[in-house]
Parts: structure tokens; sequence; C-alpha cells
């Protein structure tokens, strides 16, 4: 029996997705990343074999994964991977993908620490842990926190800080927010890309709302629960100039303003802009004395 033509593998998988409703250009990436992976090939050699007769055992692993993206399982969890800050991270059902936008959060989060050397920062809801070893790598002196209340979200945020040489300087701690941490020493920065989509939003893409873990999406509704509350918390472990460093969603920055401004340890908010011009990320400054 012939083996199957490996375009033909893809443009039928191509055809699949189209027919499940994923957009087409979407569908056709989808298709390369997932056939990439199990082939363990680079781009240019599947361009270059597209034409050859598909590997033995490929057509049947390959398959099943294309099903599983019919049922729109995100290709990050297929691949059990997802680039983030230059960084290959592991991503499972456990925890939320990393995005882009997020990356915006370690910039300012980095700005916050010195340069040179020392600093301490706490990521709060880890999740994979990208946010707190983007910053261990990216700042060697610096000590980090990683926080979250999910025991499956952090076995993989410590698999990822062994996966990039920074486990023995990011401490990982079980805990809701800030309530399980007594500092003993006052922090340069937290950082978190908490919860912030409405309960019950119709925006959530399918991909998301299906198989991403709801508890890292929902807070409430306008959004903002998890946010209000760290804001509260923040004040606690922020030394005086510190700051706190959240992601936000879209037409969320007025709410978090005036949030912010009632709560009166923080300093008028600003915020950073995605690339899409969208206020993605808060930043607020603690005055004054800390409260204990």
């Amino acid at each position: 029996m012939t083996a199957a033509v490996l375009h033909d593998v893809l443009s039928a998988a191509v055809r699949q997705l189209r027919d499940a409703g994923l957009d087409p250009a979407a569908a056709a990436a989808d298709v390369e990343v997932l056939a990439r992976h199990v082939l363990g090939w680079d781009r240019a050699r599947l361009l270059a074999h597209r034409r050859d007769p598909a590997p033995p055992a490929f057509v049947e692993r390959f398959a099943a994964l294309i099903e599983r993206r019919v049922d729109r399982v995100p290709v990050a969890y297929l691949t059990g991977t997802r680039e983030f800050y230059g960084l290959d991270f592991e991503v499972t059902p456990a925890v939320l993908i990393p995005r882009p936008e997020t990356e915006l959060a370690v910039d300012v989060a980095l700005d916050a620490l010195p340069s040179r050397s020392g600093g301490r920062a706490i990521d709060v809801g880890t999740g994979s842990g990208c946010i707190a070893v983007a910053l261990a790598v990216a700042r060697p002196g610096a000590a980090v926190v990683a926080v979250d209340r999910s025991a499956g979200a952090l076995r993989v945020a410590r698999r990822n800080a062994r996966r990039h040489g920074v486990d023995d300087r990011v401490a990982f701690i079980l805990g809701d927010l800030l309530t399980a941490l007594a500092p003993r020493h006052l922090v340069d920065v937290v950082v978190s890309n908490p919860p912030y989509v409405p309960d019950g939003s119709p925006d959530v893409a399918v991909d998301v709302a299906r198989h991403e873990p709801a508890s890292a999406l929902y807070a409430g509704p306008d959004g903002l629960d998890v946010v209000r509350r760290l804001l509260v918390d923040a004040a606690r472990v922020v030394r005086p100039g510190g700051r706190l460093v959240v992601e936000i969603g879209v037409g969320q920055a007025e709410a978090v303003s005036a949030a912010a401004a009632a709560h009166g340890a923080w300093a008028a908010a600003t915020f950073r802009d995605d690339l899409q011009g969208i206020a993605r990320v808060a930043v607020l400054s603690r005055l004054g004395a800390i409260d204990r």
C-alpha cells in the first residue's frame, strides 16, 4: 500500500479544521505547528519534504492531535509549550497559556527592579511561572517569589524554573494572593496577570472558555474583584516608592484608577498600552508609610 503524501495529509487537516469553524489562516498555521511538533522538524525541512511520503506513525499521531484541535483544545496544550519573553515554557491545562501582551508587564516590572544587583519581586498568580522566571532570568541578582492558589500550577511553574536554571532564586508559595506571606523584607515590585474577565463575558474565545482554567480568567461582574483585593494585599508588602504592576482588560483603566484612589496607599495610576493601543498594564507607586 502506497504511503500517503505528506502534503495531502496536511491539506486534509486544514480542511478539517476549516470545516470545524476555524479561520482558514489559523487552520493552516495550526496544522503546520502540529505537524512540526509530531515530526520534530523545523519549518524549512517541512517545506522541503511536503511532497514526500508521510513518515511511519506520523499519520496516526497527527490525526489524533487534529481531532483534539477540532474540539478547540489550544495548540499550546497539544504541543505542551509556549514561547514567552524569548523563553520556552511548559504549559498544561492546569495553567493559563502565556500571552504576548503579558510581556509588557514583565518590561514594566523590570523597570522597578535594580538594573545591576539585588531587588525583590513577587509574582502573584504565577500560573506557568512565566513572569517570575522571565524576571529571574533577566535580573540574575534579584530574589523572586511566585505565588499561586493552585498546587497544579505551582508544579508546572517549578518545572519551568528548573528548565531555565533559576529554581534556586524563585521561591514558590501556595496561597491566595498575598495572604500567605508575612514579608520580612519589603519588595520593590509586585506584578500580576490576575483573572480580569467579567463573569459570563461573551467575548471569550471558544478555545479559552472551553479549555483554559476558569479560575485564571473570571473575576466577578466587572472582572476586577481580584484586582481590588490585590490593591489591598500589595500595600502590605511593597516598599514606599515601589510598584504594583497589574495586567488589566479592555476598558478597565478608569475603574482601576478609581479603586486605587479609594484605597489611599497608591499614587495615581498610570497605564502602558499594548501594541493595539489598549491600556493593558496598570502601574501604581506605593505612597507613604507601610500598613501593617
